[in-house]
């Protein structure tokens, strides 16, 4: 009698972890959350595997009957109807440039809309001195379920800085965080007058304890091998293996860690191929479900934004590496926590009052909240303003 009853109980939970979270992804991810805090992370990571696959079959039924409509899709506000200007080359500096004879030889012209690989890359997002600073893409690579895409977000980093933020509980909340980081959680009002864009960050602590230091205060300390971006006090973005590729040294700023690399020098990971429940914060790597990364080109000059709305972390690489990423890491997973928001300035600017900001996601699928990011936050994220 008493399986009996724990057997219905197993039962209903996975039908509503199942089917929640395709109509109500926030009532899913706070039912998740709920589980976690009275059987902890391990069995609920196993029930959500299984509803995953659930929710797979559910998706593929979904979109046959739906005369095959994606179920993922740039937003509305996502298209920047600027046509893209290329900057003017200008002369790479030489020995004596007036000698004549010389030739003169033009630097690389950068270009975030027009630059390889061709992903059909569009402009995207606000405009910094008049050039595009963001280009996204839509890709489709997994022949097997076609109501999936991973989108992508180029960003060019010669344009944009990129700041990290904790939330005001994940990743963890150490003693005097909230005196040395003032706006904790959000992006600073400093910030949000030249605020371009945000988007999520890591798991939380109970998912592996991965590092995450800024501001001089480390939150998690880091842990070697685990996919890490680090930022510099030049403004310099790395991404790599911490001990290896990442160190600690005097210029680090700031850093946040999460799971095992995607891409590695340009070559997806090949231990994503293979079931790993314990390396992956107890989310299976091959577990179908929405999923974010983040890359890098090997020059450093581009940062790549991923998120697939049914995807493996092994497709998850391979969209990232089709797009550039030289190293790639995972961020966060499931639909309620994939965020990616560009941001305008609200209504005509008034000089007797503080600037209002307000956000545009980058898929229609995302959240639908203007003014994510902007007040405070329980988890930690990414944010990109104009130098």
């Amino acid at each position: 009698m008493v399986f009996s009853g724990i057997l219905t109980i197993l039962v209903a939970l996975l039908l509503l972890l199942t089917l929640v979270p395709v109509f109500s992804p926030s009532t899913g991810a706070n039912m998740a959350d709920m589980l976690r805090s009275v059987v902890g992370p391990g069995p609920v990571a196993l029930l959500e595997s299984v509803s995953y696959k659930f929710q797979d079959v559910f998706n593929q039924v979904r979109y046959q009957v739906s005369g095959d409509q994606s179920q993922i899709a740039f937003s509305d506000h996502s298209q920047d109807p600027i046509a893209p200007t290329p900057a003017p080359p200008t002369p790479a500096p030489g020995n004596d440039q007036n000698a004549p004879g010389t030739p003169v030889v033009p630097a690389k012209v950068f270009n975030v809309v027009l630059d390889g690989p061709p992903v059909g890359w569009q402009a995207y997002g606000p405009y910094v001195d008049g050039f595009p600073a963001m280009a996204h893409a839509l890709e489709m690579l997994d022949a097997q379920r076609s109501y999936t895409a991973i989108a992508l977000v180029r960003i060019d980093l010669s344009r944009l800085q990129l700041h990290m933020m904790p939330g005001i509980v994940e990743p963890a909340h150490p003693s005097g965080i909230a005196k040395a980081i003032p706006d904790l959680g959000m992006v600073p009002p400093a910030d949000q007058s030249h605020l371009v864009a945000a988007f999520n960050g890591g798991f939380k602590q109970v998912h592996g304890y991965y590092g995450m230091m800024t501001d001089g205060v480390t939150l998690l300390p880091p842990k070697p091998g685990i996919a890490t971006v680090a930022l510099y006090q030049d403004g310099r973005v790395q991404i790599g293996a911490w001990g290896t590729d990442i160190v600690q040294t005097p210029d680090l700023v700031a850093f946040r860690q999460n799971c095992p690399p995607l891409v590695e020098a340009g070559q997806v990971n090949p231990d994503l191929y293979q079931d790993n429940r314990a390396a992956w914060g107890t989310t299976g790597n091959s577990d179908i479900t929405w999923r974010t990364g983040l890359g890098i080109t090997q020059d450093g000059r581009y940062l790549i934004y991923a998120v697939g709305n049914g995807t493996s972390a092994a497709t998850l690489a391979e969209g990232l590496k089709e797009a550039g990423a030289y190293m790639a890491m995972q961020l966060d997973i499931n639909q309620y926590y994939a965020h990616f928001y560009t941001y305008q300035a609200e209504g005509a600017p008034n000089a007797s009052a503080a600037i209002q900001m307000t956000g545009n996601r980058l898929v229609a699928e995302m959240v639908n909240n203007p003014h994510l990011y902007l007040t405070p936050y329980p988890r930690d994220f990414f944010y990109l303003t104009t130098h």
